[in-house]
């Protein structure tokens, strides 16, 4: 079975893999265990080729999953200077 990826430009060229792969995942698993593994993959392999710039990845990552409606509202980590636009629970 393959699932269809929504090309965007709005996702960085550097996500663009991502998001394709997270939309498979999620097209395959909702919003079950296998899919929180693919991203937690997924975001390991962003951090460790992006180390100078790990917290705005791992944003950037969870507002995507927040755009395929995996959760309502992502929670974003702070940033060094301590901001970040969202406090809420990824729950969904």
């Amino acid at each position: 079975m393959h699932a269809r990826t929504r090309r965007t430009s709005s996702v960085e060229p550097e996500l663009t893999d991502a998001w394709e792969r997270l939309q498979v995942h999620y097209a395959r698993h909702q919003n079950a265990a296998p899919f929180w593994d693919a991203y937690q993959a997924i975001q390991d392999e962003l951090t460790r080729s992006h180390p100078q710039q790990r917290v705005a990845v791992c944003n950037r990552l969870a507002t995507l999953a927040e755009r395929l409606g995996v959760v309502h509202h992502a929670h974003l980590l702070r940033d060094q200077r301590g901001e970040s636009r969202h406090t809420s629970s990824t729950s969904p």
